[in-house]
C-alpha cells in the first residue's frame, strides 16, 4: 500500500473534452475528432458512397485531391453532413446502375 506522500508525489493527468468525456490517469495522446461527412465519389465508372471524418467540410476540389492517391482519377460529386438519423452507417457501397441499386 502507498503512503499518503507517496501518492502526492505520482503526477496524474486529467484530460477530458467538450463530449464528457474525462480520462484520469492516461498518459497517452488524446486521439483527433473530427465531424463524419457522406461524399458520392465517382471512381473507374461506378459511384461510391464513402463515409469520411474532418475537421471541417472539405471542399469537393480539395477531397478530390486527398483521395488520388488511394483512387486515382476519382470525382466527387456531392458531400454531405451527417445526420442523426444515419450516424450508424459506417460503410461504403458501389452503385450498380443495370440493377438501379447500392452494393
Amino acid at each position: 500500500m502507498k503512503s499518503f506522500k507517496q501518492f502526492l508525489s505520482e503526477s496524474i493527468n486529467i484530460a477530458g473534452d467538450f463530449n464528457g468525456t474525462l480520462n484520469i490517469g492516461s498518459t497517452s495522446q488524446p486521439e483527433q475528432v473530427g465531424e463524419s461527412y457522406i461524399a458520392d465519389v465517382v471512381w473507374q465508372g461506378s459511384i461510391y458512397r464513402m463515409e469520411i471524418i474532418s475537421e471541417g467540410m472539405p471542399t469537393s476540389q480539395k477531397l478530390t485531391e486527398n483521395l488520388q492517391s488511394e483512387y486515382p482519377g476519382a470525382i466527387v460529386h456531392n458531400i454531405y453532413p451527417v445526420t442523426e438519423k444515419s450516424i450508424n452507417i459506417k460503410n461504403s457501397k458501389r452503385y450498380h446502375p443495370t440493377k438501379l441499386d447500392w452494393f
